[in-house]
């Protein structure tokens, strides 16, 4: 069968498959050691920031904070009681130096005066003293039992959970990977031979499998910055534009991007041209036989491909591979 070169217009894409990646992921672990209580997450779950993703047992905080708290209630109760003593020597000091200075107390006395108040006043600084240190230890303790609760530190997805209620952990251990799906990323792959049609800023039509009626946009943001020299193929980082609120971090999707548009071009369905090392021909028809004509590929996308130097209205074989160069054959046009 036979058809003939048709002028229209030809988007030329470039096809990749990618994955869909989270800018910012973070690896959440626990500041202190001990045995996880409690697990309030699984993969898959989508998190508020500063939630309560597991909690970690730890043995006698509880009574030791309670302890805490008596000591610090102990302190202050001192601590108000030596103040009010010192604070009420200092008053009865004024009648003493009062009578000394009208030489109707004896020196001795008033230095004895003196002395009580300045041993009430270091009475209460120690006091004192005891309270702040009690009221560190005890925010000492608060902090280190808000250290047992692993929090998430921004919103976001959980992508990996590797955490069990019962079993011991350390300050190293990272316990789940947390993906902010608000900015994400497609990473892929393309070969070499590609770099020199892609540059920065086309646009892409994204597909994910596992949701083929919601296509979406993205633009090509990077190139590179090197070749894969065992495999010859390039990384590209694309920009999802209207990502939908279902995709998953690490989901497969298909991404087609629009390297050019040929407003009008010959163009020929992708079977009618054979590609070979030597360079691109097609079978062109003459009379009963088909002849090979060289061409020059100019555009293409998966299904279509915009050819040039052939003339108008040229009937070329439909399915090339069907067809043998030089053998007789009865033309027929494709319906």
């Amino acid at each position: 069968m036979v058809i003939t070169v048709a002028v229209r217009e030809v988007v030329d894409h470039v096809v990749v498959s990618g994955q869909l990646r989270a800018v910012r992921e973070a690896a959440v672990g626990v500041e202190i050691g001990g045995t996880v209580e409690e697990v309030m997450t699984r993969e898959g779950d989508r998190v508020v920031i500063g939630q309560e993703l597991a909690r970690i047992g730890l043995v006698d905080y509880e009574a030791q904070r309670e302890q805490s708290r008596a000591r610090r209630d102990s302190s202050a109760a001192e601590a108000v009681v030596a103040a009010l003593m010192a604070s009420q020597s200092k008053g009865d000091l004024r009648r003493p130096e009062e009578l000394s200075r009208s030489g109707l107390l004896p020196v001795a006395e008033l230095e004895t005066a003196r002395n009580t108040v300045a041993r009430l006043e270091a009475a209460e600084a120690s006091a004192r003293a005891r309270r702040e240190e009690d009221e560190s230890a005890l925010r000492l303790l608060d902090r280190q039992l808000e250290k047992r609760i692993v929090r998430a530190p921004f919103a976001g997805t959980v992508t990996r959970r590797a955490v069990e209620p019962g079993q011991s952990v350390g300050p190293s251990t990272a316990l789940f990977l947390i993906a902010e799906m608000t900015q994400t990323e497609i990473y892929a792959e393309t070969d070499e031979n590609n770099v020199g049609r892609l540059y920065a800023g086309q646009p892409a039509t994204v597909i994910a499998p596992a949701f083929r009626t919601t296509p979406f946009q993205a633009r090509l943001t990077q190139i590179g910055p090197r070749i894969d020299w065992d495999r010859g193929v390039v990384g590209l980082r694309l920009t999802p534009e209207n990502p939908p609120d279902v995709l998953l971090p690490n989901m497969t999707v298909d991404v087609s991007i629009e390297v050019n548009r040929l407003p009008a071009a010959q163009t020929l369905p992708v079977s009618a041209v054979l590609r070979s090392r030597a360079g691109d021909f097609v079978l062109l028809a003459t009379g009963d036989r088909f002849e090979r004509r060289a061409i020059k590929v100019i555009g293409e996308n998966p299904t279509t491909i915009a050819i040039d130097e052939l003339p108008p209205g040229s009937r070329v074989a439909r399915d090339a591979t069907k067809v043998d160069a030089g053998k007789r054959y009865r033309m027929t046009a494709a319906r």
